[in-house]
């Protein structure tokens, strides 16, 4: 009889932390910059807290000629590209053709199959941790596949997030219709293009940052008329989705804390830059801003049209309305935030 080998193994060491009753690892600890506790140990919705009733009043003064702006993308065909490999795919039942039937009654359905981050989508707190914890000090262990995310699930924030939405357009006051992929916007670069602006971020604030990365794909991958059409090219896809990318510089993120931002959502990928900067990995802003913050961010927005109009005005606010789908024990959510002026 032939041989058959035995598989590799991979060492395994038990775990020397021990996870309480409520899913806290006990003596974990944030990175320095945090909001562990701020809003209560068992608080599972982070800096969407800041998004309070008084500013959703406050917000909705803001809307004055009704103008109003969806920022995600299109779903369905050849859409958004992404990091999750699977595409999406859209089923239709019981369609058009029931009338060759003559079943006297016409309807249509539809079922669609697809990664809850596969478009412009909210990450939601459990999406990433470190050092086995999460956001507050909530074990990672809590997320499995079998079980989904036991704490910090984005149901959590499907109650709405609504307040006073900001554009900073980083890429037009730069004077370019797109940053360059790799361009690091800084906290200085945010404090300029704000004042640029005559705008100012204020706590509880729903933050758009353009990069005009998503303008950048129309030009290189189709138009927006037939959107990603020649991302069928898997060494343009490839390059799309692992190559550099304009995005947050480090230093931001005690630029968000200290401005207490509410909702981060920045047109490109990843939010942050891609390549990470000198001293740090890609992924370290997602710790952060998720982990230690407790920060919601907000991917793969189409800020264009929004953009062009602020730029018309000279008004860069107004209210600011994301909707979460209420699904249990996920980790992101598909989202079309709706910005009105």
């Amino acid at each position: 009889m032939r041989e058959v080998p035995e598989p590799e193994l991979t060492c395994w060491e038990p775990p020397t932390y021990t996870v309480d009753a409520n899913g806290k690892v006990v003596g974990g600890a944030p990175g320095p910059i945090h909001n562990w506790g701020r809003w209560g140990d068992s608080d599972q919705r982070g800096t969407a807290n800041l998004l309070t009733a008084e500013r959703a009043v406050e917000a909705a003064a803001l809307v004055r000629t009704g103008k109003h702006f969806a920022l995600g993308l299109p779903i369905g065909g050849l859409a958004a590209p992404s990091h999750r490999g699977e595409p999406l795919h859209l089923f239709q039942i019981a369609t058009g053709d029931a009338i060759l039937t003559g079943a006297g009654t016409d309807g249509a359905d539809d079922y669609l199959v697809m990664a809850l981050q596969g478009t412009t989508q909210l990450d939601g707190l459990g999406h990433v941790g470190r050092g086995n914890l999460m956001y507050n000090g909530f074990w990672s262990g809590l997320v499995t596949a079998g079980t989904g995310a036991r704490r910090l699930g984005v149901h959590h924030l499907a109650t709405g997030l609504v307040g006073r939405g900001v554009v900073l357009d980083v890429a037009r006051a730069q004077g370019v219709p797109w940053l360059e992929p790799g361009f690091p916007i800084t906290a200085a670069l945010l404090d300029g293009t704000a004042e640029a602006q005559g705008v100012q971020v204020r706590p509880g604030d729903i933050l758009f940052v353009r990069t005009g990365t998503v303008t950048h794909w129309y030009e290189r991958f189709g138009s927006r008329t037939a959107p990603f059409q020649r991302l069928g090219d898997e060494t343009a896809r490839r390059d799309l989705l692992d190559g550099p990318e304009a995005g947050l510089a480090w230093d931001t993120v005690a630029w968000l804390h200290d401005h207490d931002v509410a909702v981060l959502g920045v047109d490109n990928l990843a939010v942050e830059c891609r390549p990470a900067q000198p001293g740090h990995t890609w992924i370290d802003f997602h710790v952060a801003a998720l982990r230690d913050l407790g920060l919601p961010l907000a991917e793969v927005l189409d800020l264009d049209g929004l953009a062009t109009d602020c730029a018309q005005d000279g008004v860069w606010e107004g209210q600011c309305a994301v909707s979460v789908l209420p699904v249990v024990g996920a980790v992101g959510s598909p989202i079309n935030p709706l910005f009105l002026k």
